[in-house]
């Protein structure tokens, strides 16, 4: 007999498409279906905001383009944590958080 196990299934998402839903739309298909872990390939600023509040764990991926300059210069890899994981992870607007799942 098992007690207390759980497993979540979690999904990627990318936004490269030529019919991207919208994505507060999209956030609500992955509640309604039970996803409780989403990877993003990009911190798109509607798709982060659309995740305020959602309670869906979030791991954000650094850009492809964003690697050489982010491992050569300290300065570049702050400036894009700040703006784009940092300004999700308080209230901003009444929104609530992005629940963001940092790794080392």
């Amino acid at each position: 007999m098992i007690i207390g196990c759980y497993s979540w299934i979690g999904v990627n998402w990318g936004t490269i498409t030529t019919h991207q839903l919208p994505p507060n739309k999209v956030v609500k298909m992955l509640k309604e279906n039970g996803f409780k872990k989403l990877k993003l390939f990009d911190a798109d600023e509607l798709i982060m905001d659309a995740l305020r509040g959602s309670d869906i764990e979030v791991m954000v991926a650094i850009p492809n383009v964003m690697l050489e300059k982010m491992s050569s210069s300290s300065e570049a890899a702050d400036s894009w944590v700040s703006e784009n994981v940092t300004n999700y992870m308080h209230n901003g607007g009444g929104g609530g958080v992005v629940n963001i799942k940092l790794s080392s």
